[in-house]
C-alpha cells in the first residue's frame, strides 16, 4: 500500500492541472483562426473518409464493438447489439451528403458560416461566425456523447475542449485518434483537445468559466451548478438532467405498439434522456383494463427484447433496490406487479399517479393510468422541469392534437413507438437547433429608407456592397 498523498503532493498536481489546462486553452485558441476559414468541402472532406473508416465491419468498427462490449461487460452498460447499431448510426451520420443536409436545416443554410446573405435591397447582409473555444462538460450515460460534442463544435467551427464523465467508456478516445487518422493536415483533429479532471476541484471549474467562449453542459444538476451564465465569460448552454415518458392512447395497435415501446426502454438500459421510464396509458372509463394490458404486454416484450438486447448484469445493490420496490408493491398493494419470476431483468408496475420517487434504470417502467388527453399537462406537471422527450402511441387522427397537449405539457420531442434513440440528424435538440447556438450571427448594415441621411455618398454605398456579394 502506497503512503497517502501530502497536502504538497496534492496542491502540486492541482496546478500542474491548472497550468494544463490554461495551456490548452491557449493552443486551442492558436488553432482558431484556421478552423474558421475553413471552406466547407475541407471540413467535410476528414468527416466522409471518418464515415468510410467506421462503417460496419471495418477495422476501426470491429475493434471498438470489441472494446465497448468488454468496457460495457465489466460495468454492466450495454449490450454488443446496442454498441454495434450506435456504431453503424455513427458511420451514417458522418457522410457528407447528412452533415450538408444538416447544416442546412439547422443554420438555415449550409454556408451561413462562409458568405454574407444579402437582404431583398442589397443593403443587408448577413453572417455567421464561431463563438471561439467551447467547452463541453460530458456526462457519461451513453457512449457517443464525446463524438456529437466534437460533431457540433467542428460544424460550427469552434475548437473545442471536451470534460469527459469519471463514467466515459473511452470511446471518446477512440474516436478522435480515429479523427486525427483521417485528418492529415491536422485543421480539425487540432482543433480538439479531451481531458478529464475532478469536477469538484473549483479551481479548475474557475478556469473553465472565464476561458471559454461558450460552455455546454450534458449531465446533472451539480454539473450545471458549477457553470451558471453569471459566473462565465461566454455563452452558457444547459442540456440538463432528463426523464423520458411514454403515452399510449386508446385505439393504439398494441400488437405494433408494445414491442416498440420495449425497444425504446431496452437499447440504452434507460441511460438515455429519451428512454422511457414512465408510461402514461388512456383509462377514459377508469375501469384500469387498458393500462393492465399494457404492463402485461410490456412485461411480455421486454423478455422477449432480452434476446437481441440482452439486460445488463445487476449490482447487489441494485438487484436489493429492485426486489425493494417488488416487495413493497405486492405487500402493500401500492401498485400492480408485471414481472418475470424468478428474474430481475424488468420491472412494470401500474401505480395510480406520478410518485414522488421514480426508479431508474434496471428496465423499470410505470405505467399511469390517466382520463382524458386533454388533461395531460396536469398529469404530467410534477415532472414538467424534466421532460424532454415523449414516444406518443395513438391513432394517427389523434396525434396532432395530442402532439399540442404534450408540448403544453413542457416536451419538445415526440416520437413514434421503437425510435425514441433513432434521432433524425437537423432536428432541434431541447427546443432549439443545437448548432445556431454554438454560432454567432453578424450583420452589415448599409442602411435603407427615410431615415438614412440623405445626402451621403451613394456610390460609395455601391462599392462597400459589392465587396460582400464579390465572388458569393
Amino acid at each position: 500500500m502506497g503512503r497517502p498523498a501530502s497536502s504538497e503532493d496534492v496542491q502540486a498536481e492541482l496546478a500542474w492541472i491548472r497550468d494544463n489546462i490554461r495551456s490548452i486553452y491557449t493552443r486551442l485558441r492558436r488553432a482558431a483562426p484556421r478552423l474558421a476559414v475553413l471552406p466547407r468541402a475541407a471540413l467535410l472532406a476528414p468527416l466522409a473518409r471518418l464515415s468510410a473508416m467506421w462503417a460496419p465491419d471495418t477495422e476501426h468498427f470491429k475493434n471498438a464493438c470489441e472494446y465497448l462490449a468488454r468496457v460495457s461487460g465489466s460495468r454492466g452498460v450495454f449490450s454488443h447489439s446496442a454498441v454495434e447499431r450506435a456504431l453503424s448510426s455513427l458511420s451514417v451520420g458522418m457522410r457528407a451528403e447528412i452533415l450538408t443536409a444538416e447544416l442546412q436545416r439547422e443554420l438555415g443554410r449550409a454556408d451561413l458560416l462562409e458568405t454574407w446573405e444579402p437582404d431583398a435591397f442589397g443593403a443587408g447582409f448577413v453572417k455567421g461566425y464561431p463563438l471561439g473555444v467551447v467547452t463541453h462538460i460530458l456526462a457519461g450515460n451513453v457512449f457517443l456523447g464525446g463524438v456529437v460534442a466534437i460533431a457540433q463544435s467542428l460544424l460550427t467551427r469552434n475548437p473545442c475542449i471536451l470534460k469527459l464523465s469519471s463514467e466515459d467508456s473511452g470511446f471518446t478516445h477512440l474516436f478522435l485518434s480515429s479523427l486525427r487518422e483521417a485528418d492529415p493536415e491536422g485543421v480539425l483533429s487540432e482543433s480538439v483537445a479531451v481531458e478529464g479532471w475532478n469536477s469538484s476541484q473549483e479551481e479548475v471549474n474557475a478556469i473553465v468559466r472565464a476561458e471559454s467562449d461558450a460552455v455546454v453542459v450534458w449531465g446533472g444538476a451539480s454539473a450545471m451548478a458549477a457553470y451558471p451564465q453569471a459566473k462565465c465569460r461566454g455563452r452558457v448552454i444547459h442540456y440538463g438532467p432528463r426523464l423520458g415518458v411514454g403515452v399510449v392512447l386508446d385505439g393504439s395497435n398494441l400488437d405494433a405498439t408494445i414491442p416498440a415501446l420495449a425497444w425504446d426502454v431496452a437499447l440504452w438500459e434507460q441511460r438515455a434522456c429519451s428512454s422511457p421510464r414512465v408510461l402514461l396509458v388512456e383509462d377514459a372509463d377508469s375501469s384500469g383494463t387498458l393500462p393492465s394490458l399494457v404492463a402485461e404486454r410490456l412485461n411480455e416484450d421486454l423478455e422477449r427484447v432480452g434476446a437481441t438486447l440482452p439486460p445488463r448484469a445487476l449490482t447487489l445493490d441494485e438487484k436489493a433496490e429492485v426486489l425493494s420496490f417488488r416487495e413493497l408493491a405486492w405487500w402493500s398493494g401500492s401498485a400492480e406487479v408485471h414481472a418475470p419470476l424468478g428474474s430481475m431483468s424488468h420491472t412494470v408496475l401500474v401505480v395510480p399517479a406520478i410518485p414522488a420517487d421514480i426508479p431508474l434504470g434496471a428496465r423499470t417502467v410505470l405505467v399511469v393510468p390517466f382520463r382524458d388527453a386533454a388533461k395531460l399537462p396536469e398529469v404530467l406537471h410534477p415532472l414538467r422541469d424534466y421532460l424532454q422527450t415523449a414516444v406518443l402511441a395513438a391513432p394517427p387522427e389523434r396525434w396532432a392534437s395530442t402532439v399540442d397537449r404534450l408540448v403544453e405539457s413542457g416536451l419538445t420531442q415526440i416520437t413514434a413507438p421503437g425510435s425514441a434513440s433513432a434521432r433524425v440528424i437537423g432536428l432541434p435538440h431541447e427546443g432549439e437547433y443545437a448548432l445556431r447556438r454554438l454560432v454567432k450571427l453578424v450583420s452589415v448594415d448599409l442602411g435603407v429608407g427615410p431615415l438614412t441621411f440623405p445626402d451621403r455618398d451613394a456610390e460609395s454605398v455601391a462599392a462597400i456592397a459589392r465587396q460582400f456579394t464579390a465572388a458569393q
